[in-house]
């Protein structure tokens, strides 16, 4: 037995050993590399010396600085805005009797389904000063000259970010003021308190720190987000961190050693964003609102107010989820980009259906990203499902630093990851920048952290017991993990799986630098349309994506609520 034990301890320590080198690799290798190629006065893969002056540039670049600034007012703004929107939806939905809950929760499904490109242009079409729908009506309505709306502004930027992220800080806090024990709250009421003062003196306090979390984790993402600033912020002339690495990879003559600079920037920025939350959610459990007893939370009753509060999220939801969502599906019926009229609904065609269907390029999109973002889900879920098993099933030394540097990618902006792949792959000699190996990798390295927090959970809910007994009767880790494990955790990691493979199809800041002539993915190609001017076409391709992102999960959601993980929703 002691044998035994021994042995599996010792291939414990080998497969540790082994998956922490790959997974380092994987994460914090490219990241040295962006700090090598900061550090370098030449272009990736030539020869070059060690220098500072890059620093003394990027420091004395003006843009630096103003882009700093414009990143953080767009992530402040954003995010407060994607909070109050988020927070009040989810304290409508779970915690008052106001009606219409099922068209809120629909409104974040179709959020949650819409690529972040299709998105903002979504937004072009509602309020550019030329062509925006809601500007041509708003003018003609109220007889002005000037269109009252700019989308191509950092307000606008400001608008489009926040009214596409409130899913996040809903789904957060939806989950809390579901799970919050309501006694404290009914302790208010008999005390005589009326509602408001009740959410304010009680249930605001109490949901401080998940309100703070969500809050946090918005600005995280504001700051990360390629989409608007590309889509609204570069024509306006509003530069970001983010565009500012784009374009400096991308102009000529390409500076990639400036840009490396400037990531090391924008990755210190978005590091201090996550410490910051981290520190503010390190002593959550001082304000726990789930307790050892059983309760059912109790719904406000809003009174008179209950059917203008279900009216008002009506009308925000349509101006925020549906109204977005409709121009994307009218648009992609018209020959050319106009506001609805009669003569405008005789001209609706499947015309650029049609066109999608022999169009090269679309089914090579379609093609790529079936190919890399099946294999890299795959892979990642394979992986973080052994590195769950290691982590909670094993007594090995090391494996919290190994959970550590699975997540560390969270921390990496999608345009500082590619960067930082694109100055490894182009220094050592492996032949894969150019080709879809490094969207696989990218994807598998960006992404481990979503399939990692699937893995676990699934591990944690299946005893010990079963495993323990597979041992005792023989049985090796490798036998053990592949008969008894893999098939209890199987649900769980096709939940992560499927989720992985829908980012895939909808996260731009990742591929935008790594795909190239006949890599492309679905999301550069929705971008490479954008910029040719090519809206009913787009737009077309974007209902596409949504009803192959929608098929995705909903298979998933299916299998979630069949096997009782509704936590992965």
């Amino acid at each position: 037995m002691l044998a035994a034990y021994r042995a599996k301890f010792t291939w414990s320590g080998i497969l540790l050993t082994g998956i922490t080198v790959f997974v380092i690799y994987l994460t914090l290798v490219p990241i040295g590399m962006a700090v090598y190629g900061s550090l370098q006065d030449g272009p990736p893969g030539t020869g070059s010396s060690f220098t500072l002056h890059n620093y003394v540039r990027a420091f004395n670049h003006p843009i630096l600085y103003k882009s700093i600034v414009n990143s953080l007012i767009f992530a402040l703004g954003a995010g407060t805005l994607a909070f109050t929107i988020g927070c009040l939806l989810a304290w409508v939905t779970e915690r008052t009797n106001a009606p219409l809950k099922g068209v809120i929760y629909t409104a974040v499904f179709i959020q949650v389904m819409t690529p972040g490109i299709l998105e903002s242009i979504s937004w072009v079409l509602l309020l550019s000063p030329q062509i925006g729908l809601i500007n041509v009506y708003a003018k003609s309505l109220f007889n002005l000259s000037e269109a009252p709306f700019n989308v191509y502004s950092m307000t606008g930027m400001i608008w489009a970010f926040g009214v596409s992220s409130y899913t996040v800080p809903f789904l957060l806090m939806a989950a809390a003021f579901r799970s919050m024990d309501p006694s404290l709250e009914e302790a208010a009421f008999v005390a005589g308190s009326g509602n408001l003062q009740t959410v304010r003196r009680i249930t605001l306090r109490l949901m401080l720190p998940s309100m703070l979390a969500a809050w946090l984790m918005l600005f995280i993402r504001g700051i990360e987000t390629f989409e608007v600033p590309a889509i609204l912020g570069l024509p306006a002339g509003v530069i970001l961190l983010a565009t500012e690495v784009y374009l400096m990879t991308r102009e000529v003559p390409t500076d990639f050693n400036l840009a490396a600079t400037f990531s090391m920037v924008y990755l210190v920025v978005a590091l201090a964003g996550l410490y910051i939350y981290f520190r503010a959610t390190r002593y959550a459990e001082r304000f726990a609102v789930i307790t050892g007893k059983a309760f059912r939370p109790r719904l406000m009753n809003l009174g008179p107010w209950r059917f203008p509060v279900g009216g008002a999220c009506l009308a925000l939801l349509t101006l925020v989820a549906f109204l977005p969502l409709m121009v994307i599906v009218y648009t992609s019926f018209l020959p050319f980009y106009a506001p609805p009229s009669t003569k405008m609904f005789n001209l609706m065609s499947l015309d650029n259906y049609r066109q999608l269907t022999q169009h090269g390029g679309v089914y090579k999109a379609f093609q790529n990203n079936l190919l890399v973002g099946t294999a890299s889900a795959s892979l990642a879920v394979f992986f973080t499902a052994v590195i769950a098993w290691i982590v909670h099933r094993t007594p090995v030394r090391g494996r919290k630093l190994l959970d550590v540097l699975t997540f560390s990618p969270i921390a990496f902006p999608g345009v500082v990851f590619g960067l930082a792949l694109m100055w490894l792959y182009l220094t050592i000699p492996v032949p894969v920048y150019g080709t879809l190996w490094i969207l696989l990798i990218a994807y598998v390295s960006k992404y481990m952290p979503v399939s990692m927090r699937a893995c676990s959970a699934a591990v944690m809910q299946v005893n010990k017991e079963l495993e323990e007994a597979s041992n005792a009767s023989g049985a090796s880790w490798w036998a053990t993990f592949r008969r008894i494990l893999v098939p209890l955790i199987l649900p769980g990691m096709f939940v992560g799986w499927a989720y992985i493979l829908s980012l895939t199809f909808k996260v731009l800041s990742l591929p935008v630098l790594l795909a190239h002539a006949g890599t492309e993915v679905v999301p550069v190609l929705i971008f490479d349309l954008y910029e040719g001017g090519q809206y009913t076409v787009l737009n077309a391709l974007g209902v596409g994506v949504i009803i192959v992102v929608t098929a995705i999960s909903l298979t998933a959601r299916a299998i979630s609520r069949r096997y009782g993980l509704e936590q992965f929703e």
